[in-house]
């Protein structure tokens, strides 16, 4: 069962927000035959979370906890061996188990200062916890017994913290017309992990960044951004940004931007060596950071007849053009072994165009998205590769008068994807493309103080989608293709609302 509680109540000018629930996953395999093995694995999690605010005409401040716990078991298929328990030597049938607990503790601090008219300071800090423990087990599936796996290797602790600082001040000129900000940026990560180098590592971010709001024609904004920083492992270089958007008259909205990407490698891709039954993936300390340039763009039309039928259009586009991008590739087929590395070139590109009507009770919007996919991994581009992609998204809604039920239908189009494998040479391969639909009904009843809701997902009964052409990485993907969902589910939910 899954349950979640959430409740809150304020006083002058303060709040306090507190929820917590429970997760379960009882894990589900498509092929039966196997025992014992499921392709997803059960999962149980606990969670909660509370925050308190302070709001003023001036002054605003707010403290947040969370704290999340995770229990995933991996269970092998039942093998035959010989039996040690109490110098026994008969036959019997052991299984391999893994467990993974995880915790994720966060809080932060967040505090905003009015000064005058728009003069404004804001800061936050933030602390974020990962703690991992891996054990392996064989047990005894006649006795009940386990046993730790006595190997070191099998067994592993990770231990992750970030911290987060931001601070920003804002500020108007020339009448309003242009809005400067200002501010810094700290992150700081540390990890300890018996698998890593050395057992532990850090890394510094430390930036500072402006930008500007410049209104100087009525409906039109221009945002010129800049931002410096340091990395304790990396050089890091000028990242500038510029976004444009036009506003005529409420009813059409342009929007276009363009940035600079820049992304250093993370501590787990530059040392991490992680093995159990379903990967190994080794680190590499000689990788270089992504670097890259981005352009987006945007048309919006809005527009009611008669104040009752509203319509909306909108077309986009985008290209993205990735240098060094980080990735997988195959080190060793066997065993399977995995490294990450620089992809020298890699390339997206396409738009999308979207439409979308509502009419009191009615409401439909689709979607159509295309995308395009360029790759190559020398300099001359000799082994350049290429892939076109489309998915196609509707949903609609209708809440039925007199009875006030609510019907709600979501259907998408994934088309298929290009997959990439890099060990001396660019191979390729696809996930062919798949449907699925979800459709769910909900009533409130008393003053809308309880909701009901019922519905199914996946009805399509989508389980396994079929790969050609390279070796999928994943936690729940094997020869045949990557398993997308568990088939067809049907869930039912209350949900109560009490406020005063």
């Amino acid at each position: 069962y899954n349950v979640e509680l959430n409740g809150g109540f304020a006083w002058k000018k303060n709040q306090i927000y507190l929820s917590g629930g429970r997760n379960f996953f009882n894990g589900f395999s498509s092929d039966k035959s196997v025992q014992r093995f499921q392709d997803w694995k059960p999962k149980e999690q606990y969670f909660a979370d509370a925050k308190y605010i302070f709001n003023s005409a001036r002054f605003r401040f707010s403290a947040a906890g969370s704290f999340f716990r995770e229990l995933m078991l991996s269970r092998s298929a039942p093998q035959q061996t010989i039996s040690y328990d109490n110098n026994d030597t008969a036959w019997t049938f052991v299984g391999n188990d893994t467990r993974f607990l995880s915790y994720r503790p966060r809080a932060s601090l967040s505090m905003m200062y009015k000064f005058r008219d728009n003069y404004q300071l804001d800061a936050m800090v933030a602390y974020t916890g990962f703690f991992r423990f891996v054990n392996n087990y064989t047990k005894n599936l006649v006795t009940e017994k386990e046993q730790l796996v006595a190997d070191p290797k099998q067994q592993d602790t990770s231990i992750y913290h970030q911290i987060v600082a931001r601070a920003t001040y804002s500020m108007p000129a020339w009448k309003d017309r242009i809005n400067f900000q200002l501010g810094v940026d700290i992150n700081q990560e540390y990890t300890f992990q018996e698998r890593i180098k050395d057992g532990q590592q850090k890394v510094g971010d430390y930036a500072v960044f402006g930008s500007a709001r410049i209104s100087l024609l009525e409906g039109l904004d221009v945002m010129p951004a800049i931002r410096f920083s340091y990395n304790t492992r990396f050089r890091v270089p000028l990242i500038p940004s510029l976004n444009l958007r036009y506003n005529y008259k409420d009813k059409v909205v342009f929007r276009a931007s363009y940035g600079r990407g820049y992304r250093a490698p993370s501590l787990k891709e530059l040392f991490l060596t992680f093995f159990d039954s379903n990967h190994d993936i080794r680190g590499n300390d000689q990788l270089k950071p992504e670097d890259g340039h981005c352009i987006n763009s945007s048309l919006n039309y809005s527009v009611a007849v008669k104040e009752k039928h509203h319509f909306t259009a909108e077309v986009s586009g985008f290209c993205n053009l990735l240098s060094n991008k980080i990735d997988l590739k195959i080190v060793s087929q066997i065993p399977m072994v995995y490294q990450y590395f620089n992809v020298k070139k890699y390339s997206t590109y396409g738009g999308g165009a979207s439409l979308a009507y509502r009419f009191e009770r009615f409401e439909i919007k689709e979607a159509v998205q295309w995308t395009g996919y360029e790759i190559r991994n020398t300099t001359n581009g000799s082994d350049k590769v290429k892939f076109f992609s489309t998915d196609f998204t509707a949903q609609a809604s209708y809440l039925i008068p007199k009875a006030e039920i609510g019907v709600n239908l979501f259907y998408k189009y994934n088309g298929a994807k290009p997959l990439f494998s890099i060990s001396n040479s660019i191979e390729t391969g696809k996930r062919s493309a798949y449907h699925s639909l979800d459709i769910s009904f909900s009533k409130n009843f008393w003053k809308s103080r309880i909701q009901i809701s019922i519905g199914g997902k996946n009805l399509v009964g989508v389980k396994n989608v079929a790969t050609t052409g390279v070796t999928v990485i994943g936690h729940n993907d094997n020869a045949n293709g990557t398993n997308i969902g568990w088939g067809r589910t049907f869930f039912a939910g209350v949900v109560f609302h009490f406020a005063k």
